[in-house]
């Protein structure tokens, strides 16, 4: 096992924001015109998203996002906006009729309703490349009960619509409304898989192009890797390695091993994990799977135990010091509790906003420059 295993590759959807008050803006079908391929277009206009190259460690995948926010970043600052990397805009009411002219778009908003219509959420997606489906399921199964704890890491969506949510990613609290999505219940294999994706999918719907499953993690319907789908998009970019080192060592751990099988009082204790996760971010604590102790620790605890368990196949995977990292965000703490030390400290949503958006833009670009000074 190396690096060149289980190549790895991330997408960020950053919103698209007025530079100066902070306003969320549909403006994402000019930057995308004016940026090429560099960013592809999502549900709103609100939104764009730069998919990075398949990488084959952490860190490569953490510098090509730096480079893709810092090139979008310039492109934007020529059409008068700035992107900001944050699982929800703080700022309400969000701009309507926003969505996305294409006819898978245009459906999604007339089946989801007005929930979906006015749905502006940002996340990041890590995809691991995997041999075949098999061990998509396998390593799905294995690494659920993990999402809590990368959740917690990543959280950065307390603000919505002006308003504290008391929640650290309130972005997977309007996720959980619709039904296809939270944590991919317990599969017996490939087959049962294929099987159910079949049934949600109808005969007059082409699952390729829109899997009816948007599980925290789920098989990729249209690239060989498992998906994890459940991040907030990160305002520090130098996060996005040490996210994709967890997601890599969690699948090459369970991608080879029978999917386990969950009881009853596990299942709860996991979905209560994530509530919590969400809710209390890095302050959470966390059950352990044991239905007969009843144990809970803090999340930092659980978190460091699961990097020290995962150490051994993140150095073969040329990942251990991007898992490393780790401890930095677990000291200074998720972007959540950043977001509202701004808000306390300047007393307003909107510079909270402008805060996310000089993260967001100057932590790629100090990463590139640095990359330049090493080369």
């Amino acid at each position: 096992m190396g690096g060149s295993d289980f190549p790895v590759g991330v997408e960020e959807e950053y919103q698209v924001v007025d530079p100066e008050t902070g306003a969320l803006r549909g403006r994402a079908p000019a930057l995308l015109l004016a940026a090429g391929g560099l960013a592809k277009a999502e549900f709103q206009r609100t939104i764009v998203e730069v998919a990075g190259p398949v990488c084959a460690t952490a860190a490569e995948a953490g510098q090509r996002a730096a480079e893709g926010r810092a090139a979008l970043a310039r492109i934007a600052e020529a059409q008068g906006v700035t992107i900001a990397a944050a699982g929800l805009h703080p700022v309400g009411a969000y701009p309507t009729s926003q969505v996305t002219d294409e006819p898978r778009y245009r459906e999604l908003a007339r089946t989801g309703g007005p929930q979906m219509r006015d749905l502006h959420i940002f996340g990041m997606h890590i995809h691991v490349g995997v041999p075949d489906l098999e061990t998509a399921v396998r390593a799905m199964a294995g690494a659920t009960p993990y999402t809590p704890h990368l959740l917690a890491l990543c959280a950065s969506s307390p603000f919505y619509r002006s308003e504290d949510t008391g929640f650290a990613s309130y972005r997977t609290i309007i996720r959980d409304t619709f039904p296809e999505v939270g944590q991919a219940p317990p599969m017996s294999g490939a087959a049962e898989y294929r099987k159910l994706v079949r049934l949600l999918a109808g005969k007059e719907c082409d699952e390729r192009e829109r899997c009816p499953i948007s599980w925290d993690i789920r098989p990729s319907s249209r690239y060989p890797t498992l998906e994890f789908r459940f991040f907030d998009v990160c305002p520090w970019v130098e996060d996005v390695a040490v996210l994709a080192a967890f997601a890599r060592a969690l699948t090459a751990m369970y991608g080879d091993r029978p999917p386990p099988q969950r009881s009853g009082t596990e299942l709860q204790l996991m979905r209560e994990n994530r509530w919590r996760a969400a809710r209390y971010g890095l302050e959470a604590r966390f059950f352990r799977l044991d239905p007969v102790t009843g144990e809970q620790r803090p999340a930092r605890d659980q978190i460091r135990a699961l990097a020290e368990r995962l150490l051994p196949l993140a150095e073969r995977l040329g990942d251990e010091a991007a898992l490393a990292g780790v401890e930095r965000i677990l000291q200074r703490g998720n972007a959540a509790a950043a977001m509202r030390a701004v808000l306390r400290r300047e007393g307003s949503f909107p510079a909270v906003t402008r805060w996310v958006a000089e993260q967001t833009v100057g932590s790629a670009r100090a990463a590139v420059e640095r990359r330049l000074r090493a080369a």
